[in-house]
């Protein structure tokens, strides 16, 4: 048996950030570094990856894993090894003297602690700063992002579309030293974006979802580039608080008897206007986005290998597999949910399957019928309403 002492001497001598760095390219940000995810992303070069952060210590990403951990847990979920592979490929666990080990301990349970306060107020910052922005968008009939949803196909609308509109709001991206020396976040865009409120079980505002607009564009997103990276175009999209567990409630539905939920807000409205076309009664049926993939399927146990994705080297890439980790947190959806209608896009792979299947295996009740509904092969749902248009 590997004492806690040995693995702690393990982790010092592999730090986190340094692992990832085999594998991804990363940029420091911080105290930290981003980049894509070695895990879950199909680019692992990418300089405008931003989802995958990682620190000396530990790990995290916002994209398809929605996981984190130890650098133990990494090259368990990188390499697809099981705990003891993983220490092996790390180099080993190596006994340490007891009156070391328990002031190394004591050492790391500080560092935990205050990383953990710190972690805790910035949380709260971003969620401040976020309700501010939601609370200072325009109203949504008339304005420019009922025009980019009626571009999107989107020709009605449901009655309590909880959307807003800023016209101007700045795009972050980076770091730069301000006129004091001190670090900032860098803006390289100004633009009108689409606003959207994240919010927890109870209801309460946790994030928000931003999605930036040029209506001269075909979709109706802008096109945002970082000027220091020219032709690398960044997403237009972003979310600022924490998205972990919670929704946007496109259509909310006190106690629904039925629940809709995909990844994007076009897509679900999508789903919602083909629905209401057809004449369903949509009275007690609920349409929510997941934001994305690793928020709609939550952690995976373990990690598969992707038969289409392959690394430089030629060796099958690994994403988040089909099993939920029951330990994490995910969505809840309410009790009387007796129908759940997961949307999945047919222009992805296995990490989409793989998500599904996930959350489909979370939500599953003797009394509750949970479906996959899949668009067609290279399409999504947003593109078979605008064909049909």
């Amino acid at each position: 048996m590997i004492s806690e002492a040995a693995l702690l001497e393990l982790k010092d001598r592999n730090p986190c950030d340094q692992v990832a760095a085999k594998w991804v390219a990363l940029r420091r940000h911080g105290a930290s570094l981003i980049g894509p995810c070695p895990i879950c992303s199909e680019n692992r070069t990418s300089r405008k990856a931003t989802k995958f952060q990682c620190w000396p210590d530990r790990w995290a990403c916002a994209g398809a894993c929605s996981d984190g951990g130890d650098v133990i847990k990494l090259v368990m979920k990188v390499e697809g090894l099981d705990f003891r592979a993983a220490i092996d490929w790390l180099g080993g666990a190596q006994e340490i003297d007891a009156a070391k080990a328990a002031e190394r301990e004591k050492e790391h349970a500080a560092a935990r602690e205050l990383a953990e306060k710190e972690s805790n107020v910035f949380r709260e910052r971003a969620r401040g700063k976020a309700f501010d922005t939601w609370r200072q968008g325009k109203p949504l009939p008339g304005s420019p992002v009922e025009q980019y949803l009626r571009l999107r196909g989107l020709s009605a609308l449901p009655e309590r579309l909880l959307l807003r509109f800023a016209p101007q709001l700045a795009y972050f991206h980076g770091e730069e030293v301000n006129e004091i020396g001190r670090k900032a976040p860098r803006i390289i865009y100004r633009g009108p974006a689409m606003l959207a409120p994240i919010v927890d079980a109870a209801g309460k505002f946790r994030a928000l979802h931003t999605t930036w607009l040029d209506l001269d564009q075909s979709k109706g997103k802008a096109l945002i580039e970082d000027p220091e990276s020219p032709g690398d175009e960044l997403p237009a999209k972003k979310v600022r608080g924490s998205k972990l567990g919670n929704r946007i409630e496109l259509v909310p539905i006190k106690d629904p008897a039925q629940l809709i939920i995909g990844e994007g807000i076009e897509t679900v409205l999508s789903v919602w206007l083909a629905l209401e076309r057809a004449g369903q009664d949509l009275a007690r049926t609920a349409f929510w986005s997941a934001v994305d993939l690793g928020n709609l399927g939550g952690r995976a146990a373990k990690t598969v290998s992707d038969p289409m994705l392959k690394s430089d080297a030629g060796r099958a890439l690994r994403v988040p597999g089909p099993e939920p980790d029951s330990d994490s947190r995910a969505i809840a959806i309410p009790d009387t949910v007796a129908d759940v209608v997961l949307l999945g896009d047919g222009d992805s792979g296995i990490k989409t399957e793989c998500a599904l299947v996930r959350a489909a295996a979370r939500w599953a009740r003797p009394s509750r019928v949970v479906r996959l509904a899949w668009a067609p092969p290279g399409q999504d749902f947003n593109d078979l309403l605008r064909a049909a248009v």
